[in-house]
């Protein structure tokens, strides 16, 4: 896909994250330093979910510049990371050669995993702002589905899609916890944004993007229908990130609403297994 048509919304995303790059390697929010130094990206809950990944064949979808990718193969997976970003491929080889970690990364779209990246997984894994980059779950859990084997399970964790439905713009969460936009959306919803999540003083010149709103619902539909057993939904009051305004950090991997607030559904994960 290309940046040269300005009005396809997988090209707009993909100018996006080519940018971001960049910014991304060298931001404090993402921590490359520290992991070269030895620590994991992978937040608590992602880890202890996921379990011991030791000898694992292990597929990472939209695995960005690879920190997740080499962090499991450091836990001893045998890691392929997938991308559609060929500029983040090309910083995901090269942190593995920094990291001196061995692991694969292939650029090519969630649509092309099974041909791209072959099948026979133990493990396929997703996590954290992925799903509303995709237009079509129905073709990614087909494809997730290709690439595991026989026994083998899906595992994603994943901001609540309440989140789209929920204000953003008040000064305190008790104010943005009100309903402001519908919770079913069809096609892609066009955004314009210049500043960059992990360096919000950045200012982007790919401000535009594409994002889909996939209910619960459809994602555990979609994923039942290409034959993955759901192990288990669960939903959490955390977040990696601060997805209402006025969140407060919990540690260096977590945000909550504040003591006192209403607590609801920030983020869920979901254990699908390939059916015998």
């Amino acid at each position: 896909m290309s940046a040269d048509h300005p009005d396809d919304p997988l090209a707009l995303n993909l100018a996006r994250w080519e940018e971001q790059v960049d910014i991304h390697v060298g931001s404090d929010f993402y921590r490359v330093k520290e992991f070269l130094a030895g620590e994991t990206s992978l937040d608590p809950l992602v880890a202890g979910e996921l379990g011991d990944v030791t000898g694992k064949k292990l597929l990472h979808l939209q695995c960005h510049f690879g920190l997740d990718t080499l962090s499991l193969a450091r836990m001893g997976a045998i890691a392929t990371g997938l991308d559609f970003s060929p500029k983040a491929i090309v910083a995901a080889r090269k942190l593995a050669a920094d990291a001196g970690l061995d692991a694969r990364f292939i650029n090519a779209r969630v649509d092309e995993a099974a041909e791209a990246a072959g099948t026979g997984y133990d493990i396929v894994f997703s996590s954290w702002g992925v799903l509303m980059w995709l237009p079509d779950l129905e073709v990614w859990a087909r494809n997730i589905a290709s690439c595991l084997k026989p026994g083998g399970f899906f595992y994603l964790a994943e901001g609540h899609p309440l989140l789209w439905a929920l204000d953003d713009e008040g000064n305190s969460v008790e104010e943005n916890l009100r309903i402001v936009r519908s919770y079913f959306l069809e096609g892609p919803q066009q955004w314009e944004n210049a500043h960059d999540y992990a360096e919000p003083g950045v200012t982007l010149a790919h401000f535009r993007s594409s994002e889909w709103q996939h209910t619960l619902g459809e994602v555990i539909s979609v994923l039942a229908a290409a034959d993955l057993h759901i192990e288990f939904l669960h939903e959490h009051d955390v977040l990696p990130w601060p997805g209402v305004p006025s969140m407060e950090r919990v540690d260096r991997f977590y945000f909550k609403a504040p003591d006192g607030a209403a607590r609801l559904p920030l983020s869920y994960s979901v254990k699908a297994r390939k059916v015998q």
